[in-house]
This record gives C-alpha cells, sequence and structure tokens, in this order.
C-alpha cells in the first residue's frame, strides 16, 4: 500500500499551517462536539467514524489504495496527538 505519511522535508509546511490554523480547527472541532453531545457515546463514535470515511472518500474518490492509506495516517495522527496530549498534560 502506498503510504501517505508526510515526509521529513514536507513536515515544516506541516506543522506551520497547523499552528497557524489551530485556533480554528478547535473552533471547529467545539462545534462539532456541540452538535453530537445528545448522541450516544456509541453513537458518536460512529459519527465521528461516518465525517472521517466521507471526508477521505473526498480526497481520493477513486483510489481505494490511497483511501485506506491516508486512514492509516489519520489513524496515526490521532495517537501522536493522544500521546503529546498526554504528556503535556492538556486537556482538549
Amino acid at each position: 500500500m502506498k503510504s501517505i505519511i508526510v515526509t521529513e522535508s514536507e513536515q515544516p509546511e506541516i506543522y506551520a499551517t497547523v499552528k497557524r490554523e489551530r485556533p480554528a480547527i478547535h473552533r471547529a472541532v467545539s462545534k462539532m462536539a456541540k452538535q453530537m453531545r445528545d448522541l450516544s457515546d456509541v453513537s458518536q463514535k460512529q459519527a465521528i467514524a461516518e465525517l472521517t470515511a466521507t471526508w477521505i472518500r473526498a480526497v481520493y474518490p477513486e483510489n481505494l489504495e490511497l483511501v485506506l492509506s491516508l486512514s492509516d495516517a489519520m489513524r496515526e495522527q490521532t495517537d501522536i496527538y493522544l500521546k503529546e496530549s498526554k504528556g503535556t498534560g492538556a486537556r482538549h
């Protein structure tokens, strides 16, 4: 499967984008979380999975290999984010 994990040379640009957009990211996440607060925990997980899958399919509508690669990359990024937020004591 083709990996779409960013290369070391791409990281500075990506980090700069995320840093610049961090306030907008947090606002968007807060709005989405509010939309889901009346759902059960199982339904919240389903909603997040469906949102993620819909977005991934929109990025690569005709390429299952890239769809699965992006899904893997997003799982890895989620793990990284969780580890970093635990290490800093941050709660989001």
